[in-house]
């Protein structure tokens, strides 16, 4: 092989050496640009930050307020980063008293002055609480000989059931002191709440929880009813297997399918044993959402239920969790169709009496939406 032969084939290995480069480093930021040339106008901005705007670009920009701002691009405005739990704070510490069985059960809720002390500022009528004399506005001073002296001591609060709590309270400047005993009572709690208006019973439902099957099994089995009202006014939804298990009393077969974005069905079916075979009349507003209106749905195409009240919210999809760099991440998996309908998400479910009545009003003696629907009802 002479001189220029030898020269040529380098020159040829050389040319080839940098072809494979050059596809193995595009292969490699084949993702990278892919995404700038589908977002070319984060480039534009950040060039119009540095050349036009004159100020710094942030060297180190939180991960969170990155993903939340590329998550917005997708319109979906139930998907963001909800973050690590801060576990020093008076909202956690407010969220963990209000939301255990305890509070729940016994019927009372709390809050924090701006001296970060615990105060009760829920009482249910009827419920333990009220019935052991606890009022709103009584601060808690003292709980099991434990001086309430910042607000994450407030967790003592919650104990077992039927544990009793010694309470020092302020009440009017005045200490006042209480054995609480802590209700295991399910029948009652903060969530549902039911009544007999002659033969037909009245069960008010405000979130489609897991806690709330038990007293409302209770509800239904230990009244005898003609007729029953469901009042999911101002229920923003829960759980779809709970929804289920609810309507499941009243209707036959039916199915409710959840389509995931890949594809995949997740299928939601009752029996088909009716074990209160009642006309139903189901209450609702623009805030019944999501869980509360598959339950809807079933009881109006499987139940033959009367609806009242105001259009849904319309959320006909549904969120799950995921990790990003170590915070909780909600995304919409999926949307969900009840029976023959068509998903109803941003168009809600339409009542068959439409009552226009300002929410405040449910429950008070202006709550013309229950007066209208014991009509129909009786």
């Amino acid at each position: 092989m002479n001189k220029k032969e030898k020269i040529f084939k380098s020159i040829i290995g050389i040319m080839i050496s940098i072809s494979i480069g050059a596809g193995a480093m595009y292969l490699a930021n084949y993702k990278k640009l892919d995404f700038m040339n589908r977002y070319p106008e984060l480039l534009d901005a950040d060039e119009f930050v540095k050349e036009t705007l004159l100020i710094d670009v942030p060297k180190d920009p939180d991960k969170k307020t990155t993903a939340e701002a590329y998550f917005k691009l997708y319109g979906d405005k139930y998907t963001f980063v909800e973050g690590k739990e801060d576990t020093d704070t008076i909202e956690y510490a407010r969220d963990k008293v209000n939301n255990s069985a305890t509070a729940k059960k016994s019927g009372f809720r709390v809050q924090f002055n701006e001296s970060g002390q615990p105060y009760f500022s829920a009482v249910v009528e009827g419920l333990p609480a009220d019935k052991q004399g606890v009022r709103v506005g009584d601060i808690i001073k003292n709980v099991d000989d434990f001086e309430v002296t910042e607000y994450k001591h407030a967790v003592r609060l919650i104990g077992k059931d039927q544990e009793v709590a010694k309470l020092i309270i302020e009440r009017d400047g005045k200490e006042i002191s209480m054995d609480f005993v802590r209700s295991s009572d399910d029948s009652e709690m903060i969530g549902i709440t039911s009544k007999m208006y002659g033969d037909v019973l009245y069960v008010k439902i405000d979130s489609v929880s897991y806690e709330i099957l038990e007293p409302f099994e209770k509800a239904v089995s230990e009244n005898s009813f003609n007729s029953i009202i469901i009042d999911l006014r101002g229920n923003g939804g829960g759980y779809t297997d709970a929804a289920i298990k609810i309507a499941d009393k009243f209707i036959g077969k039916s199915q409710t399918v959840l389509q995931t974005q890949s594809g995949v069905d997740e299928i939601y079916e009752t029996n088909d044993e009716i074990m209160y075979d009642v006309p139903i009349a189901v209450l609702i507003n623009e805030n019944t959402a999501s869980a509360a209106e598959i339950l809807t749905a079933l009881l109006k195409q499987y139940g033959d239920a009367t609806l009242v009240g105001m259009n849904t919210f319309g959320k006909g999809i549904y969120q799950n969790k995921g990790i990003f760099y170590g915070n909780s991440v909600r995304y919409t998996e999926g949307y969900y169709t009840v029976g023959d309908w068509e998903n109803y998400q941003g168009k809600g479910i339409k009542p068959d009496v439409v009552i226009d009545m300002d929410s405040d009003y449910i429950g008070t003696d202006k709550d013309i939406q229950l007066e209208k629907t014991l009509e129909l009802v009786k």
